[in-house]
């Protein structure tokens, strides 16, 4: 034990201590919460988009009506104004008894990106996944020694455990360090 590194017996310590949230040869992940484009129907979530100044103008993380006024702020219009511009917007008929928001909620929900006239603005259908930033920390430390260092080229970083079962070499490794050190007993 005299040759063993001090950084493996400390290792070794961690592994012993941390918390595996109830998962079998752990290891330890680093990952974020990211937003990608996806087809309708996939999901719920949009983001409408003025494609020509890079400007998100409306997105489904409010509600309807807030949704409605960002798009109304953005044209800077009176939403009773909004007929003239739907029609160009939306294919097909408006009913002219809706309001202004009604008429709104109805381009939301007919409005096509592949085939609208509405020059310059687009409409992404989004969805949320978790993407693995690093994903091979053998302790929770290190995992956070990562988060700390690099926590500002990120969106929030959290720790995720994944198994490393199927993995025989990792697993022996793993075991091999565990070993250099015993487990406290809990009193």
């Amino acid at each position: 034990m005299n040759n063993v590194p001090a950084f493996l017996l400390e290792m070794s310590k961690q592994m012993h201590e941390q918390n595996n949230r109830c998962t079998a040869e752990p290891v330890w992940q680093v990952r974020c919460k990211r937003w990608r484009i996806t087809m309708s129907g996939y999901s719920d979530t949009f983001e409408f988009v003025d494609r020509e100044n890079e400007h998100s103008v409306a997105a489904t993380n409010k509600n309807d009506a807030e949704i409605n006024q960002q798009i109304i702020d953005y044209l800077d219009c009176d939403p009773d104004d909004l007929p003239e511009m739907l029609e160009t917007w939306v294919d097909g008929e408006i009913d002219e008894d809706l309001s202004g928001e009604d008429k709104i909620n109805y381009f939301l929900e007919h409005f096509d990106h592949e085939y609208s006239e509405l020059e310059g603005f687009e409409l992404f259908w989004m969805e949320e996944y978790e993407d693995v930033v690093k994903g091979a920390f053998l302790t929770e430390a290190d995992a956070n020694w990562f988060i700390q260092r690099k926590q500002h080229d990120y969106p929030k970083l959290y720790t995720y455990v994944e198994s490393m079962y199927h993995c025989p070499q990792m697993i022996e490794l793993r075991n091999w360090i565990m070993s250099l050190t015993k487990a406290e007993v809990a009193a």
